[in-house]
C-alpha cells in the first residue's frame, strides 16, 4: 500500500509540474524595443521589434523654415530672415548623430550635430570657406559653429543660439551669438 501511495503521490506531483510548465511556456513573448539607446526602450521585452524603437534624432529629422540673424558684428554677413535648413541622419553615424544642412555664404555645408532628448548640439569647424568681406573682396576663412537648440513639445518648433566665429588673416577673428529658429515643414 505504501508503494502504491508513493507512486500516486509522484504521479500527481509530476502532472502538476508538467501542467505548470505547459502554462508558463505557452505565454506570448512581449515584443518591444530592446535597444537601450532608444527613447522607447522596453526592459520587459522578450522579443525585439525594431519598428517600435524611436530615437531622439527621429523627432528632429526634416526640412525647416526659419531665421538665422546675428545681431552683432556678423550682422552684415549673417542676416537671414528667411532661412531654410535640413536635419537628417548622419551617414555612418550613431542613433544620436545627425547633420544639419545649411548654407554658409551661399555654399551648402553639412554641420555635424548630436541629439539628446529634445536638444540638438552643433560643434563644427569648417576650414577654407570663401566669403565676401566687402564688396569686391573675397577672402578665405575658418568658420566655427557651436551651439544648442531645443525642440518644443510640438516636435516641430526649434529654437536656440548658434555661436559663430570667423577667423581670417585679413580680418582677424569676428564672433557673434546668432539666434536660430525653425519650424518643421
Amino acid at each position: 500500500m505504501k508503494v502504491r501511495n508513493s507512486i500516486s503521490f509522484f504521479a500527481i506531483a509530476a502532472l502538476i509540474f508538467s501542467g505548470s510548465v505547459l502554462f508558463t511556456s505557452c505565454s506570448d513573448p512581449v515584443k518591444g524595443c530592446t535597444d537601450p539607446n532608444a527613447e522607447t526602450y522596453n526592459a520587459d521585452a522578450d522579443e525585439s521589434d525594431a519598428s517600435l524603437c524611436v530615437y531622439a534624432r527621429d523627432k528632429f529629422i526634416g526640412d525647416y523654415g526659419g531665421t538665422l540673424i546675428c545681431p552683432g558684428p556678423l550682422n552684415a554677413q549673417i542676416n537671414n530672415s528667411v532661412y531654410d535648413f535640413k536635419i537628417q541622419e548622419r551617414a555612418g553615424g550613431t542613433v544620436s548623430e545627425v547633420t544639419v544642412g545649411v548654407s554658409v555664404f551661399g555654399a551648402p555645408v553639412n554641420l555635424a550635430a548630436t541629439v539628446s532628448g529634445s536638444t540638438i548640439t552643433i560643434d563644427q569647424t569648417i576650414p577654407n570657406v570663401p566669403f565676401t568681406a566687402a564688396p569686391g573682396v573675397t577672402i578665405t576663412a575658418t568658420i566655427v559653429a557651436k551651439g544648442t537648440a531645443n525642440l518644443a513639445a510640438d516636435n516641430k518648433t526649434l529654437s536656440g543660439v548658434l555661436n559663430v566665429t570667423i577667423t581670417a588673416a585679413a580680418i582677424g577673428t569676428i564672433a557673434d551669438a546668432c539666434p536660430i529658429t525653425g519650424v518643421k515643414k
